[in-house]
């Protein structure tokens, strides 16, 4: 016999015909909860950006009033008015300009403030506006249709939790077959994401492991392989030819698989180099 409260729950296919009931912004919301790669906002820059024009050019006019009125108060005819004191202030319009100016600076300032930190954030990777728009897609118009709009402004978003990796992480993670090993699978524990099959989610500390293992190999594999061919080289020429090349080649890895700024590569090839200088005497001797 149907239990009383499975009776009232939505079957499947309710759920594929009124995904807007039963779907709604409840699923979307621990979807987007559930990751930090999902967790995805517009910066609204444009608007932004008026925004503060717009508080500028009210702080600019009022400047400008303070400075006519600042000037026609140091005519000579003018009244002998205490210029230089706050607590003899008898201008009332040049207090009300100054106590216009006050909110208007401070949210001018704030506002400022809070953009640009939201403009340093790094662009939203590809891949991430895709698993967005494949949940709206699999899950059909479970969301307003222009409420969803936001995906398609792909240079004004950005990850409200953005999670740093490097550029071998990066690199792999443009292939999907990549990221959809189940190798790096795992699962979530949120009940309304759980049975939803569209969605795969993927370890940050697996794929970590992975990559600084590759790492590790490629920085061993650049340390010993000179050491054995310098060994089996007789000119100096030769030698410092096969220097050169791993020396270039140890630049191009470091720059591919660490983020790391240009003069913090060149610091560590100069270590590099020096070491292998060292097995160059040794071989030498």
């Amino acid at each position: 016999m149907q239990s009383h409260d499975s009776a009232w729950e939505p079957s499947q296919a309710d759920i594929d015909r009124k995904p807007w009931k039963y779907t709604g912004y409840q699923s979307f919301s621990a979807f987007v909860a559930s990751d930090n790669d999902f967790f995805v906002l517009r910066k609204f820059g444009a608007l932004s950006a008026r925004v503060l024009l717009g508080l500028q050019d009210q702080l600019s006019r009022l400047e400008q009033d303070l400075e006519a009125l600042e000037k026609t108060a140091r005519e000579k005819d003018a009244p002998d008015v205490h210029n230089g004191s706050f607590r003899q202030e008898t201008r009332k319009d040049r207090q009300a300009l100054v106590g216009q100016a006050q909110p208007l600076l401070r949210e001018y300032n704030e506002l400022i403030l809070q953009h640009s930190r939201i403009r340093a954030r790094p662009q939203v990777p590809k891949k991430d506006i895709c698993s967005l728009d494949n949940w709206f897609f699999n899950n059909g118009n479970a969301i307003l249709a222009e409420e969803t709009a936001y995906t398609k402004y792909p240079s004004d978003l950005f990850s409200l939790v953005p999670t740093p990796k490097s550029p071998l992480r990066s690199l792999l993670e443009h292939s999907s077959h990549f990221r959809l090993l189940k190798l790096w699978q795992q699962k979530t524990f949120d009940s309304t994401t759980l049975n939803d099959k569209h969605i795969h989610y993927i370890s940050d500390e697996k794929i970590d492991r992975f990559t600084a293992t590759i790492i590790m190999t490629l920085g061993l594999i650049m340390l010993i392989a000179p050491l054995w061919i310098l060994a089996f080289l007789g000119g100096l020429v030769q030698r410092l030819g096969v220097i050169s090349a791993f020396i270039v080649l140890f630049v191009a890895l470091v720059s591919v698989t660490t983020v790391t700024k240009p003069f913090e590569s060149l610091a560590a090839a100069a270590a590099y180099s020096a070491v292998l200088m060292v097995f160059l005497q040794m071989s030498t001797n």
